[in-house]
């Protein structure tokens, strides 16, 4: 008898405890599925249990999350920081333009060659690798347009204004100035202002050879 009852009450214990799980496990699956309920989400996120993730802490994006050590020197992008007058508007661009002045000689062979790898990498997928505005991805079904880099509308700024829309970019143009040095910006400008002029340049030359049809036509006898 003694067993018999002893059996009994382990299975009411076992049984208890089962439909005692049941319960939990049917009450939570019930809180996950309205979970995404809004009222019943912000009830929810009142239990501590749920709640925690709102009061996290975190870190914005480049947030340093914790201080500077003791006796840490601050240092300036190579970059440089954004110069708050230069918007990109034509009077923003012109009157930098008119202030600023590239700090390269136009023979600097160094400046040329860094500034052909930055034309190169950024600059001729649009303007081509000329800058006469048929780069790769310029035509129909594609971009729709890129700037003639040797027209005059172009050949005719200053230094300081093709440095500014380097930096902040206008209209279809995006900014270089977070991709680019200050330098290699006044690079890129001078190694424009070379092709610019090998294209002058190159035009005499063309125009001063006479024409297959033109030199028949002045000397017929020739044939």
């Amino acid at each position: 008898m003694t067993s018999r009852a002893s059996s009994e009450v382990s299975s009411e214990t076992v049984n208890t405890k089962w439909h005692r799980g049941t319960r939990v496990v049917a009450v939570l699956a019930i809180g996950i599925v309205l979970g995404g309920c809004t009222k019943i989400e912000n009830g929810m996120a009142r239990i501590p249990v749920f709640g925690f993730l709102r009061e996290a802490p975190f870190f914005d994006p480049y947030e340093a999350p914790r201080p500077a050590p003791n006796g840490a020197i601050p240092f300036i992008s190579q970059n440089g920081f954004p110069d708050p007058q230069l918007q990109p508007t034509e009077a923003s661009l012109t009157a930098y333009g008119q202030t600023h002045t590239n700090p390269f000689p136009a023979n600097d062979t160094v400046a040329l060659r860094a500034g052909q790898v930055m034309f190169e990498r950024h600059c001729a997928v649009c303007h081509g690798p000329q800058g006469r505005g048929d780069g790769p991805i310029i035509g129909p079904g594609k971009f729709p347009l890129a700037n003639n880099l040797h027209l005059p509308a172009t050949v005719n700024r200053t230094d300081g204004y093709l440095y500014g829309i380097i930096s902040v970019g206008r209209g279809l143009m995006p900014a270089y100035g977070p991709r680019m040095t200050q330098a290699e910006r006044w690079a890129t400008v001078s190694y424009l202002r070379q092709l610019q002029s090998g294209a002058q340049a190159a035009a005499p030359a063309q125009q001063a050879q006479p024409q297959p049809q033109a030199a028949a036509q002045q000397n017929p006898g020739s044939r």
